[in-house]
């Protein structure tokens, strides 16, 4: 029975220990894709695509968003978060909420303010591309960053939250990958 645990250790171990250099080409994949200039690529004082320091306790184990202070905060939002890759702690998303109480014409009307200020922001980039669907609007560039600004339905039907969110869809994608793999570990580990 000991032997038995010991290879299945040892393999474990050299599985582990062979996926290093597949997890590096799977972050210089997704960091290639950032070669570009973006527009969208920070907000509130948090920047897409660079690697978080310090992260909270327990953050790894349980891959939870990370609240933050931001620089300059927007009167309309009162909760801020940032989610990083698993493993490699790259900054992928950025989302901020408004109070969860607002009425339907307040939220919209938030909204337009809000999307006629972020395009202001960003210029006049000819690879922006605006389209909406229902409440929601998406600012999108390259095919690869976006901006998505939203009243979603909160407490109730006639209550919505405004929501805003920077993304980063190579990274989200190593995000998934890399938390695929993590539960695939822990997964292993177990037996």
């Amino acid at each position: 029975m000991n032997i038995i645990k010991i290879l299945l250790t040892a393999t474990l171990l050299s599985l582990l220990l062979s996926c290093g250099d597949k997890d590096q080409a799977l972050v210089d994949d997704a960091m290639s894709k950032l070669d570009k200039e973006f527009s969208i690529k920070a907000a509130f004082g948090i920047t897409i695509g660079v690697v978080s320091e310090g992260l909270p306790e327990g953050y790894v184990i349980e891959n939870k968003v990370i609240p933050f202070t931001p620089d300059k905060a927007d009167q309309r939002f009162v909760q801020y978060e940032y989610s990083t890759t698993p493993k490699s702690h790259i900054i992928y998303s950025i989302e901020v909420k408004s109070p969860r109480e607002l009425s339907k014409e307040n939220c919209f009307e938030q909204r337009n303010q809000l999307i006629e200020k972020t395009l202001h922001a960003l210029g006049s980039n000819t690879q922006l591309k605006v389209s909406e669907e229902k409440n929601k609007w998406k600012i999108r560039e390259y095919n690869q960053r976006q901006i998505t600004i939203d009243c979603e339905t909160s407490i109730t039907p006639d209550e919505l939250q405004l929501v805003m969110i920077y993304q980063d869809n190579a990274l989200s994608l190593l995000a998934f990958k890399e938390w695929k793999k993590r539960q695939t570990e822990i997964t292993l580990i177990r037996f």
